[in-house]
């Protein structure tokens, strides 16, 4: 750690600084080889102004907090932060430099050099995470409550090495549990001890995993540490950050309605739409003739219509037909029950095109009627959905002295599967975040119970950015044949 000026600077910042100022020089002459223009006559005049525009876009990178060192370059919301960033320099950029009128660099130079440095910081950055968060930066975590839930996200923090967190221990109130050893960590002390404890362990990162109401000393204390530079978060949104789904047996719909309904943006549905229209029309314009070939293959293997139609249950709730090619044997599909890849229903044809995705092609017409989208939690069939909305009673043992032992207490009603209904929120998608991080779901609770958690994810998640990353994994899913 560095003094500057009273200003603590991390020698990993210092780092990432100096690796963006070689990403910028680097781009140089592959901005004078884009640009069409030698280097060596441009060099002279540009060497001024080019040092200003580095110091433009670290600027904007510092602005942006991407010189927290902390941060884990690999992960899609920060990389599509580094994008964004370098746009608005190179935005920034064009305007000081490049306006007619006083035109100190060519625009093309700028333009080709933004698209290197870029890639190139992106590259840095990837690099830097890869190598130093597991082994160098490993940031100090104390879970504040020492329960079923601390205990819970200790484990999932220890089973993920490369994360960059570490857990120091526990800090509980309980004085029954002060100095035991709890999932393989030692409870450190009470939270009237906070301060200590986090210069003790040098923890930079809290994790409140305490579920019933907090004592008016423990959020005196939580409040001294974020005061003192330390970062608060609770047990799901770590998981979420950690593992890239929602844990429903941890969150609440208050939590689920600050952290997702109130941070949906206006614009997006609309221009989600468009790109929906837009490549659903190239996509049948391109596959047409597909349509043709499958048709006969399917005729002439079995008996039966082309296009299977089932009910699903779509935006809302609101049942539609789903259009696929048909895969099984005339009447197969009526049987419920979930398709495996041994299936003995599936036809010949039919196996071919579940392997390749070729059966989902039909769906584009309901992304024209406006049924489906192209991202999105799968349509679910209504006769598995249904049982999943059910209501049923949530119990808890009964608090008074004067209850029995096995006496209980209604608190409410809930869904079968808590939170089921939210992904209802939004249109079905052909392709989405569960079906290419959990591709081969079946219909057993457990397994709905595990794409729902993806599928709340992308819903408190969803953004262009993310779309883009799923359309990246769902090609990947479609070349190596995984799914279902």
């Amino acid at each position: 750690m560095f003094n500057i000026l009273n200003l603590k600077i991390s020698k990993w910042s210092l780092i990432l600084l100096l690796g963006d100022a070689a990403a910028f020089c680097l781009a140089i002459p592959i901005g004078f080889y884009l640009s069409g223009f030698p280097a060596q006559i441009f060099w002279d005049p540009y060497k001024v102004p080019l040092i200003f525009v580095g110091l433009t876009y670290i600027l904007v990178l510092y602005i942006a907090n991407l010189y927290d060192h902390h941060l884990d370059f690999r992960r899609r919301e920060n990389i599509s932060k580094i994008i964004l960033s370098c746009l608005v320099g190179t935005l920034v950029v064009m305007i000081l430099y490049c306006f007619p009128g006083w035109r100190t660099i060519s625009r093309y130079f700028v333009q080709g050099h933004a698209v290197a440095f870029v890639c190139l910081t992106i590259l840095w950055r990837i690099s830097f995470s890869a190598l130093a968060l597991p082994l160098r930066l490993q940031r100090p975590v104390l879970i504040m409550g020492a329960g079923g839930a601390g205990k819970w996200i200790a484990k999932i923090i220890r089973d993920q090495p490369n994360c960059g967190l570490v857990v120091r221990g526990f800090v509980d109130d309980d004085p029954q549990k002060a100095g035991m050893s709890i999932a393989g960590f030692e409870v450190l002390g009470s939270c009237s001890m906070l301060d200590v404890i986090i210069r003790n362990q040098k923890a930079s990162l809290i994790v409140v995993a305490v579920t019933h109401e907090k004592s008016f000393s423990s959020l005196i204390a939580l409040n001294q540490a974020i005061m003192n530079g330390c970062q608060l978060t609770d047990v799901p949104s770590l998981y979420e950050f950690l593992t890239g789904k929602i844990p429903i047996d941890h969150i609440s719909d208050l939590w689920l309605y600050f952290n997702s309904l109130t941070h949906q943006k206006s614009y997006y549905p609309h221009l989600k739409r468009v790109i929906d229209l837009g490549l659903a029309g190239l996509g049948l314009l391109l596959s047409w003739p597909l349509f043709l070939i499958i048709g006969l293959a399917i005729r002439l293997d079995t008996p039966g219509p082309i296009i299977f139609r089932q009910t699903r249950l779509g935006l809302n709730g609101k049942p539609f037909q789903i259009l696929k090619f048909r895969t099984l044997m005339l009447g197969g599909e009526e049987v419920p029950k979930w398709v495996s890849i041994s299936d003995p229903r599936i036809t010949r044809v039919g196996w071919l095109l579940r392997k390749t995705h070729l059966d989902e092609l039909p769906q584009l017409i309901n992304i024209l009627k406006g049924k489906m989208s192209l991202i999105g939690p799968r349509a679910e069939w209504d006769i598995f959905a249904q049982p999943c909305l059910e209501s049923v009673p949530e119990w808890r043992p009964g608090r008074r002295d004067s209850d029995p032992p096995d006496f209980k207490v209604l608190v409410k009603y809930r869904e079968k599967i808590p939170y089921y209904s939210y992904r209802l929120l939004v249109k079905p998608g052909v392709t989405g975040w569960a079906q290419v991080m959990f591709p081969y779901a079946g219909s057993s609770l457990e397994e709905m119970k595990e794409k729902l958690q993806y599928d709340l994810y992308y819903i408190k998640n969803m953004g262009l950015f993310l779309d883009l990353a799923i359309l990246m994994k769902t090609i990947r899913t479609v070349l190596f044949g995984q799914g279902k």
